[in-house]
């Protein structure tokens, strides 16, 4: 029979490679316990190690599309209550137009009239003008340009991205490849008022009042037309609110200017042009709902994406903790083992260390 003999170098590789061991085994669970994670390195589960990447990828994705939503939403609310604020102040110009169109007023009540019907212009054109997280809300693709202007003339501007134009749109990724608009465009909402004369060559000119309080007529740099004005042709272009207060407040002026010059057909003219104001804003008031209609469709849809980017969010982040967090309960045990086991080894090896020939004797 043949047995086999191991050396004593062989012997105390082997004891060595077995303190190495139980000590790189003690190392990593002392390292789990104080990290809270099964996985420290991919070296220790390369197959979960990139799920873990993974999965920590698509948690960031869904952070941002909830703060996507989250924003949108908040404009949204915006935007809803802005045109909630419009629609009331459309319906006191309304009431007014109704006023207006009795019949009965005299000059000063129609005067007064006139003075209500200009300050709820600036006020709606303020509220046209309202910015949310550093945007101008009705500009369209211009957030950064201010929507509306009243000018010399009195003209009501719109400086926005037009409804017609398809890059008035702002949108944001609410999902992987899903995107939202949630602006819309001024002329859209309130629409504008512009008159304004041209020449033989199509130059616009807008009418204003010198020093010396005569009408002129200057064009867009400031120019004064020194033609025959005779030779001019007028225009007015017009939409939505904007148009029915400016167009009301124009005619109840002309209205008060044919009583005044005791011009029946002026006024009758004037009171026509005064009584077509109520068909405006009628139809502005529509607009405006079916605006608000629009937008409400578009905020339950992103509250519907955020319930489902939150469920999306608790089953991730329950999946990556079955990859990498640690059983405390059943790591310290295993922890407690693999100290015992470390500890042994070292005895072990010191004792065999002491050991010679005396020891056989």
């Amino acid at each position: 029979m043949y047995s086999n003999r191991i050396s004593t170098t062989g012997r105390y590789n082997m004891l060595v490679a077995d303190i190495q061991k139980n000590e790189a085994n003690y190392n990593k669970l002392t390292t789990q316990l104080a990290s809270g994670k099964k996985i420290t390195s991919i070296t220790d589960d390369p197959i979960a190690a990139v799920n873990i990447v993974n999965t920590n990828r698509q948690l960031g994705q869904i952070e941002t599309f909830n703060k996507n939503t989250g924003l949108a939403m908040e404009e949204l609310d915006t935007l809803d209550d802005l045109m909630e604020l419009a629609g009331g102040y459309l319906q006191q110009a309304w009431d007014k137009a109704v006023q207006a169109n009795n019949g009965t007023y005299a000059q000063t009540s129609l005067e007064a009239l006139k003075t209500e019907i200009d300050e709820i212009t600036k006020t709606m054109v303020d509220l046209a003008n309202t910015e949310f997280n550093d945007n101008f809300i009705f500009g369209g693709a211009n957030t950064k340009l201010t929507p509306y202007e009243i000018d010399e003339s009195g003209n009501i501007l719109y400086h926005g991205t037009k409804h017609d134009n398809p890059d008035y749109k702002r949108q944001t990724e609410v999902a992987d490849g899903v995107f939202e608009t949630i602006n819309t465009t001024g002329d859209k909402v309130f629409g504008y008022y512009e008159a304004y004369s041209t020449d033989s060559a199509g130059t616009k000119y807008y009418a204003q009042k010198d020093a010396s309080g005569n009408t002129i007529y200057v064009d867009k740099d400031g120019n004064q037309y020194t033609g025959d004005v005779a030779d001019l042709t007028a225009h007015e272009d017009y939409s939505g609110v904007m148009g029915a207060l400016k167009i009301l407040s124009n005619s109840i002026q002309e209205v008060v200017d044919a009583k005044d010059a005791k011009d029946t057909n002026a006024e009758v003219a004037a009171s026509k042009k005064m009584f077509s104001t109520l068909d405006m804003f009628a139809n502005s008031h529509n607009e405006i709902v079916r605006e608000q209609t629009k937008f409400g469709g578009v905020y339950n849809r992103l509250e519907m994406t955020e319930s489902t980017l939150d469920t999306n969010t608790e089953n991730l982040t329950s999946y990556l903790s079955s990859l990498q967090d640690v059983d405390i309960a059943s790591a310290a045990s295993k922890w407690l083992q693999a100290q015992y086991a470390y500890q042994a080894s070292l005895q072990v090896t010191a004792s065999s260390m002491n050991m010679s020939l005396l020891n056989y004797i």
